[in-house]
């Protein structure tokens, strides 16, 4: 301490040296020999790749520098780097800058050249020229530290509403989701916030008793939910909470999901069924004035129930995508499914592919630019745990890499619902583990890291 405050001490004198010499100096008539704040920082070492191109921020109200854009996971800063700082005064240096590292637990005076240790923070304490004041900074150099393809999952268990609950589906409907279970005295309704999916509270439902309900087929369209029961009828609901029957629907077999309208092509939007016209299943659509039209014969490997569906853009088109599921001879299937008007379908995977085994109750959804196909239950009426990603809108598929897949903790499932929130998780809901099992209490939520950083 006693050296340090001889350092300033001569430095003092220096600077009262110097300033009696600049007096007839006009150029010094400008310089702040108070100010000690550091106006760019830079890091350096060409063997580490990238290191000069990081920009780093100077918040200058917290004393701290930092890089807003981490440097890549992996990134090792295994050896010293040179340190380029400029200060307020353009035209002079501080009297003395003093860092410490604390990577090496060194503190000395630094002389503007030295290489520092940036494996970890460094301080700077800049005094002023005038050696009166000085200011305090602490340089960090981020670097990700989670891979960021990697997929993160967390687990909130024993949160999910009910007991023994047969079927559930869930829903996202303003600030809220909305969770419709089958328990043992019927149908009940949940609602959670969605800044909070683990927090259940029970609200009335009304009309939806007496008949076997299709859960996973509900559909919103047009702000109002449908739901098709298994006896052919389909019930609606405007608020969520109270149901009543849809007389003028034809008989519904199967609820495919919705086409939104198309802004720059025109095309109007579509709740998409399978209806029973006689003895013949038709592929038909509803308009947003609630009229029906028909349209093609449903082939018989088309499937009715246990798929899994999403509405996407293509070229301005909207279209509706249909995933696995099992036909109405109870085969399952593995293909893809697509239409753009509810009325006429494309088979969009060879008869012959073999991207995935056959399955039902698979959770479909797009995610990072990508389709997501989780799990589901196979032909032994084993669920599956698994992944696979499509790129091209269902055309194919492969088998997510060891960076996307599905925590060891989380057990296989099927027919679970999946939703994606604002921060970019995937919300898992419940599932079960066979097609005659309970649904499963958890709810799992999934992140690739890099969707989740910060710049």
């Amino acid at each position: 301490m006693k050296k340090h405050r001889l350092y300033l001490w001569m430095t003092g004198c220096m600077v009262f040296l110097l300033s009696s010499c600049f007096d007839d100096d006009n150029d010094m008539n400008d310089v702040n020999l108070s100010n000690c704040q550091i106006t760019s920082f830079s890091l350096q070492n060409d063997s580490i790749p990238g290191l000069s191109s990081v920009k780093f921020t100077i918040d200058q109200v917290n004393g701290l520098i930092f890089n807003k854009d981490s440097m890549p996971y992996g990134t090792v800063i295994d050896r010293k780097v040179v340190c380029e700082i400029a200060y307020a005064e353009s035209t002079v240096t501080p009297s003395a800058v003093e860092v410490y590292q604390e990577a090496t637990k060194d503190s000395a005076y630094w002389n503007n050249t030295d290489s520092l240790d940036f494996s970890q923070f460094v301080r700077f304490i800049v005094y002023s020229l005038d050696g009166k004041t000085y200011k305090h900074y602490t340089a960090q150099l981020n670097i990700h530290q989670q891979h960021p393809d990697s997929m993160t999952w967390t687990l909130s268990a024993g949160r999910l509403p009910g007991e023994n609950i047969r079927e559930q589906k869930v829903i996202a409907s303003g600030d809220y989701y909305w969770m419709y279970v089958q328990g043992a005295d019927g149908y009940e309704l949940y609602k959670s916030p969605r800044t909070d999916p683990a927090n259940w509270t029970a609200k009335p439902l009304t009309g939806l008793s007496g008949k076997t309900f299709m859960l996973s087929q509900m559909t919103e369209y047009g702000d109002i939910l449908y739901l098709p029961a298994s006896d052919g009828s389909l019930y609606v609901s405007v608020d969520g909470a109270y149901w009543s029957l849809e007389k003028e629907a034809p008989e519904i077999k199967a609820l495919l999901g919705k086409l939104d309208a198309g802004e720059q092509t025109n095309r109007p939007s579509a709740l998409a069924a399978i209806i029973k016209d006689g003895d013949t299943w038709l592929f038909a659509s509803m308009n947003s004035d609630l009229l029906w039209e028909k349209g093609a014969a449903v082939p018989g490997v088309f499937p009715i129930t246990g798929f899994g569906n999403t509405s996407y853009e293509l070229m301005y088109y909207q279209h509706l995508m249909i995933v696995a599921g099992k036909d109405r001879s109870g085969r399952l299937s593995n293909a893809t499914w697509e239409t753009m008007d509810g009325r006429s379908w494309v088979r969009m995977t060879a008869e012959s592919n073999s991207f995935y085994e056959e399955r039902e109750g698979v959770m479909l959804t797009p995610y990072d630019d990508r389709l997501f196909m989780i799990g589901g239950i196979d032909a032994s009426n084993t669920a599956i745990k698994d992944i696979y990603l499509s790129e091209d809108k269902g055309v194919t598929w492969h088998l997510a890499d060891s960076l996307t897949v599905l925590p060891e903790a989380c057990r296989a499932r099927g027919y679970g619902s999946v939703l994606v929130d604002e921060e970019h998780f995937i919300l898992l809901f419940g599932g079960k583990e066979s097609t005659n099992a309970n649904c499963l209490d958890e709810l799992w939520n999934g992140r690739i890291n890099r969707l989740g950083f910060r710049e």
